[in-house]
């Protein structure tokens, strides 16, 4: 991998004429996207930090900004690539499993043992992440594919309550998910991206888990409501309200009583708003 100088404009000036394709990672999706290969060069040139590398003389080069922020740019069209590059699905029958995959599937079960509690949305999302990846051609079907959605079940729901136990909150994990994704597709280490991304999935089936278990609030209404009859009618008169389908928890912060009472309200809206700007600047 070499480094391209700024000052080689001459250089520069070829590889702005060989690059016709370019990929740009999106750090809200953490997916790849097909965009203006001038979009990259304009990004490099605007951020003195950037960097501009050929990974491949004459036919990749890769623009970084920082993690969350990289350009892949081709002289030939990437998905022509991958679909040439997808290996051809077996037909035939699958052989009788040997004694290394029945000792690893023995493994697996132990592990999955000593897994937190899994509820459903949380398998269901592991099974859709290694379904996807069975799909798209990326995991070939073998004896120890049946076992993979549990496993990443497992794995991931141990990751995020060793993390939840150091007071990471589900925004927090979240971002940590997507950086260790972001700096996979970068190193170019597809398997490693590949886990990640899983990971993000089981890890949101575990978040609407956790808010499907939290318990309604029940009790009277807060003081300040009974206090102020000059604001007008009762809330529930005012505001559509949802207790019973309100979470406790949203995206990891408690959410407070007066909150969940107007859970469809403008108030819930705002409030809601303010926790994912906070999170987002935090």
């Amino acid at each position: 991998m070499d480094t391209i100088r700024r000052n080689w404009t001459k250089r520069v000036a070829e590889i702005r004429a060989a690059a016709r394709y370019c990929r740009a990672y999106e750090s809200s999706t953490g997916n790849m996207a097909d965009i203006d290969p001038a979009r990259a060069f304009a990004a490099w040139a605007a951020n003195p930090r950037a960097t501009l590398s050929e990974d491949v003389p004459g036919q990749k080069w890769t623009v970084h900004v920082h993690s969350n922020s990289f350009y892949i740019l081709t002289t030939t069209d990437p998905a022509q690539r991958r679909t040439a590059a997808r290996p051809a699905r077996a037909t035939t029958a699958r052989p009788v499993r040997s004694a290394t995959e029945d000792a690893v599937l023995q493994e697996a079960r132990e592990y999955i043992k000593d897994a937190p509690g899994i509820g459903a949305r949380t398998a269901a999302a592991a099974t859709a992440a290694i379904g996807h990846r069975v799909q798209s051609g990326t995991l070939v079907p073998d004896h120890l594919t049946e076992a993979l959605p549990r496993m990443a079940a497992a794995v991931t729901a141990k990751a995020v309550a060793d993390m939840r136990a150091q007071g990471l909150t589900h925004e927090q994990i979240r971002q940590r998910f997507e950086r260790k994704k972001a700096e996979a597709l970068h190193a170019g280490n597809a398997r490693r991206a590949t886990v990640a991304d899983a990971m993000l999935t089981v890890h949101a089936g575990i978040v609407a888990d956790e808010e499907r278990k939290a318990p309604p609030v029940t009790g009277p209404a807060p003081e300040l409501e009974s206090a102020a009859p000059e604001l007008g009618p009762a809330p529930e008169a005012r505001f559509p309200t949802a207790t019973a389908s309100a979470p406790a928890i949203y995206v990891g912060v408690p959410v407070p009583a007066l909150v969940r009472n107007r859970w469809c309200s403008e108030l819930a809206d705002g409030w809601r708003l303010g926790i994912r700007t906070a999170l987002a600047n935090s």
